[in-house]
């Protein structure tokens, strides 16, 4: 059986009060900072970064930015969960 985990984390949402939805919009805000700052100093983070080929340096920051790109989408989901029930304009 697959799970569309996207959308049960979607309807989750709706179980969650809205101060933990802004608590989660805060955290996935730390997240994006973290991994931007991954992405502009990789070696600071990764302890191996200089033994590692290109191939899997690339592959790392490819992951980092796919993974900026999901807590953007889980923030805005966040932000559509309060603008539904009337607490963002």
């Amino acid at each position: 059986m697959i799970f569309d985990l996207q959308l049960f984390a979607k309807e989750s949402l709706g179980h969650q009060t809205s101060n933990q939805l802004r608590k989660g919009i805060r955290s996935f805000q730390k997240r994006i900072a973290e991994h931007f700052a991954k992405i502009d100093n990789p070696e600071k983070f990764c302890d191996e970064w200089s033994q590692y080929d290109d191939e899997h340096r690339e592959g790392l920051l490819w992951h980092w930015q796919h993974e900026i790109l999901t807590f953007e989408r889980s923030i805005q989901n966040r932000i559509d969960e309060l603008k539904k029930r009337g607490e963002l304009p």
